[in-house]
């Protein structure tokens, strides 16, 4: 199911996100959480070789969207996680910032995932 407003599939804690072989390595995708209680939170996925790292959606500097255009959440080289509205990059494995005005705000807020049998599901709550 994809959510109307941006086109991202929309997940429940506890549920699928993808397969492990549909995320390009490197590559990133977004999807909708959704929490019983209707609150929706925009995260994303980012591959680097066999680990997969989840984060909000959310730049830590201006309370922005880190992407708003296309599913790619990544610099043009593959190596950090961009933040299209200011420049600022983060590491992939950690979320911290790397550079930009970003930096002095912190990390990314991670999302608990976990894979199994070639399955990128969230973490039950």
């Amino acid at each position: 199911m994809a959510d109307s407003e941006n086109n991202s599939p929309i997940v429940h804690p506890g549920g699928m996100l993808c397969r492990l072989d549909e995320l390009a390595d490197p590559g990133s995708r977004p999807f909708m959480l959704r929490f019983e209680d209707g609150e929706e939170v925009e995260i994303f996925l980012v591959r680097r070789g066999d680990g997969v790292y989840g984060y909000v959606n959310f730049c830590p500097h201006q309370d922005l969207a880190l992407q708003w255009e296309g599913e790619s959440f990544l610099t043009p080289d593959g190596g950090r996680i961009l933040c299209q509205a200011h420049g600022a990059t983060f590491d992939i494995e950690s979320g911290e910032s790397a550079s930009g005005p970003a930096r002095p705000f912190g990390c990314l807020t991670k999302v608990p995932i976990e894979i199994r049998d070639g399955e990128i599901r969230l973490a039950p709550r």
